[in-house]
C-alpha cells in the first residue's frame, strides 16, 4: 500500500485521487465518505474499503484491520465494489 504522499497526491482533490486510482486499478482505503459518493455516482473501478471506525488510535486501527482486512480483500476479489469496515 502506498500512501498518497508517496504517489504525488497528498494535496489532491478527491476526484483527482479517485481518477488516479481508477487509472491504476488500485483499491482505495479511506475514512472519507466522499469516495463512497464518487463510486456510487461514477461507478467502479476503483474498489473501496471504507473505514467507518471513527476516531481511533493507530494501534486500535491496526487491530481492526488485522481482524478484517483479509475478508474485505476477498469480498473485493469476488466482485464487491465497496466494503465497509467498522470497529464493531
Amino acid at each position: 500500500m502506498s500512501p498518497l504522499r508517496d504517489v504525488g497526491l497528498r494535496d489532491a482533490e478527491d476526484l483527482e485521487i479517485f481518477e488516479a486510482a481508477k487509472a491504476q486499478g488500485v483499491i482505495l482505503i479511506t475514512k472519507d465518505s466522499d469516495f463512497v459518493d464518487l463510486v456510487v455516482r461514477l461507478g467502479s473501478p476503483p474498489q473501496i474499503i471504507w473505514l467507518t471506525c471513527g476516531n481511533t488510535s493507530n494501534a486500535r486501527l491496526q487491530e481492526i484491520l488485522s481482524a478484517t482486512l483479509l475478508e474485505a480483500l476477498e469480498l473485493l476479489r469476488t466482485g464487491e465494489v465497496l466494503v465497509e469496515i467498522s470497529k464493531d
